[in-house]
């Protein structure tokens, strides 16, 4: 596999699926208390979950960096071959998809890396005062709200990175000319 080979379309599975996993802990934390005891004996301890949840995000956001850096080095190929602007000055409709793309996702990068910091922050000095105190990481009840927008933000970023994949062929070929066996 050569350099010019996109690796971003290959990267950014493992920050979905890890950051996909946190949010999803994050809100079963807030539901659980209020699901029947017969479906909650079927899941992991509040202290498993919370843990889990905590991990994932750090894991999700650590995933995300070279993820993150692969799509800047693969925009910038496609921004310096095809620009961002056609001849009458408007932005191109794949221009638009790719900026909104990149904003939507490193802001849920840099915000989940913030409350990651809080609730590490918030562990460490629980640690320090009660021991080893098991719900150390258990998310304030705001980073489960923010765990919510990010969810939707994830998936909303998600799916117009697959419509530069699948609608403008981002990815696909780097610029190249394909070539069509039929032709």
């Amino acid at each position: 596999m050569s350099v010019d080979h996109p690796i971003h379309p290959a990267t950014v599975h493992w920050p979905l699926a890890f950051l996909t996993t946190a949010y999803g802990l994050d809100a079963l934390h807030v539901v659980r208390p209020y699901m029947p005891s017969t479906l909650t004996s079927y899941l992991p301890t509040v202290v498993e979950t919370t843990r889990i949840g905590y991990w994932a995000l750090g894991l999700g956001v650590l995933t995300a960096l070279p993820s993150a850096a692969s799509g800047i080095a693969q925009a910038a190929k496609m921004v310096q071959a095809q620009g961002l602007y056609d001849q009458n000055g408007k932005m191109k409709a794949k221009a638009k998809v790719l900026v909104a793309h990149a904003l939507i996702n490193d802001i849920v990068i840099i915000v989940s890396g913030w409350i990651w910091y809080k609730r590490r922050s918030a562990s460490s000095m629980e640690y320090l005062k009660e021991g080893l105190n098991p719900m150390a990481c258990e998310p304030q009840t705001w980073m489960v709200g923010a765990s919510l927008v990010l969810g939707a933000m994830l998936l909303f970023g998600a799916n117009l990175g697959g419509t530069l994949v699948y609608d403008y062929g981002m990815g696909l070929s780097m610029g190249k000319k394909v070539i069509k066996k039929n032709e």
